[in-house]
């Protein structure tokens, strides 16, 4: 019998973030035959494994990508190990010369990445690696005196300034999948039900939020109980779409119809705020683990507050309602992610990292640069230019954004007999008519008042002792 066939691949493309084939910058196109592979890294999943609903999400755009690659008349490989030892004997196996990669701002993963170059230049492999995510990469748009943005405002200016890179084309040639018959593992089933995931998925649902609803989107946005957003934030995290791809079609959506032009730049500045949290991660690693204006705040200790923030049975209805969506979906709202995040840590003046760790562990988006640039900005630790005197009122963020209780009442249907005008305040029901209407509904944790005033005076004591 003759020997098995061993393919003769020029280059591998190691997926990490970047889970798609279409206007994929780091994928190589002028290495002739190209293989593509993913690496379960089992000390990386350890670190995730509480959220077990991105790590779904994740598995079910892996398949996404394995369906692409079919198509084209190969597969995608999956290999468990450390990336550092895989992707070299990976190398060894196919004969590839080239291993290319999409580029990452985390710190554990450029360790990961630094580990996997000094690993395959030992056998005189070539690693090349490219930005794949952002609309622009990390490092790239700088102040005057060459430095890192430290305020949004100024960054979305700059950023918007900056032309956005053409679409990049795809590898001519893939390794026939009949040639990979006996490498690699099945890619992991997902253990939860998630939605519809890979870039045929997020390309239409793009196309439909452009069509149907960007143009109310400045309005739109903020109101929890409506679909008025573009729920791209999951595709984004796993880079079944890259930000330059949505910027670019919403754009070209823009110049042919003026309606959606307003819409369109309002949207385009949240993707903004997703460049700006990485390249300030790019610029202070350090923010992974500390705030970028670490505070000598002293935050309480209070297991049965953050318990019940957690559990979304705060007795604030609009906090309560957005901790109920995250637990029930993976997801939440983003100005109830910002009214959550500031009741964990003014109200009930809990460390910022307590919030971000469990966000992490719940959202389906989940990324170490958004997630924890927007808990700095929200706890007053982080790039904010007025951080101490910002309290969201949950009273008043429920009256202005869901003032007939759409929202709550459906994730806190213990509220669903009260009144619109007293649904974001049942500790003002009389007691006798709270028995008929919220028997079920506890009293709040802390009064936003007292909480507020706490907040304030202990975000004084720690500027106090800054200066």
């Amino acid at each position: 019998m003759p020997p098995p066939r061993e393919p003769a691949a020029t280059a591998i493309h190691w997926f990490t973030s970047d889970l798609r084939l279409q206007d994929n910058p780091a994928l190589p196109r002028d290495a002739g035959l190209v293989a593509g592979v993913f690496v379960l890294d089992p000390s990386v999943l350890r670190r995730h494994w509480e959220a077990q609903r991105r790590l779904a999400f994740m598995f079910a755009t892996l398949a996404a990508l394995d369906d692409a690659l079919r198509a084209k008349g190969t597969r995608l490989i999956v290999l468990e190990g450390a990336a550092a030892d895989e992707l070299p004997r990976l190398a060894s196996r196919l004969g590839a010369r080239l291993v290319t990669h999409a580029t990452n701002v985390e710190p554990g993963a450029r360790r990961r990445e630094r580990a996997v170059a000094t690993a395959l230049a030992r056998d005189a492999v070539t690693v090349r690696a490219t930005e794949a995510a952002f609309v622009h990469a990390p490092g790239t748009i700088r102040t005057g005196s060459g430095g890192a943005y430290h305020v949004y405002g100024a960054f979305a200016r700059a950023w918007e300034a900056e032309p956005v890179s053409p679409a990049a084309s795809a590898p001519r040639q893939w390794i026939a999948a009949e040639d990979l018959d006996d490498i690699g593992v099945a890619i992991p089933a997902p253990a939860l039900e998630v939605s519809a995931a890979g870039t045929t998925v997020a390309r239409a649902r793009l196309a439909h939020f452009l069509t149907h609803a960007v143009a109310d989107y400045p309005e739109a946005r903020d109101i929890p109980a409506t679909d008025g957003t573009s729920r791209l934030s999951y595709h984004l995290r796993w880079g079944a779409i890259s930000g330059a791809e949505a910027v670019r079609r919403a754009r070209a959506v823009a110049a042919d119809h003026p309606s959606r032009r307003a819409g369109v730049r309002v949207w385009a500045r949240e993707l903004a705020w997703r460049d700006f949290w990485a390249q300030l991660l790019h610029e202070h690693p350090r923010l992974a683990t500390e705030g970028l204006r670490p505070l000598n705040i002293r935050w309480r200790i209070d297991d049965d507050g953050f318990r019940r923030w957690q559990e979304g049975t705060t007795g604030v209805p609009l906090v309560d309602a957005g901790m109920r969506e995250l637990r029930a979906t993976g997801f939440m709202h983003n100005r109830v992610r910002m009214v959550t995040a500031s009741f964990l840590t003014r109200h009930l003046l809990l460390d910022w990292r307590l919030g971000e760790a469990h966000f992490m562990a719940a959202l389906m988006d989940g990324q170490l640069s958004q997630n924890g640039g927007n808990w700095q900005w929200v706890s007053g630790v982080g790039a904010d230019a007025q951080p101490f005197h910002r309290i969201f009122s949950p009273l008043r963020q429920g009256e202005r954004f869901d003032p007939e209780g759409a929202y709550v009442k459906r994730w806190v249907p213990e509220l669903a007999r009260v009144p619109a005008k007293l649904v974001h305040q049942p500790w003002e029901i009389l007691p006798f008519e709270r028995r008929g209407l919220c028997p079920d509904y506890p009293p709040p944790v802390v009064a936003l008042d007292e909480g507020r005033s706490r907040a304030l005076a202990a975000f004084e004591e720690a500027r106090s002792k800054d200066r």
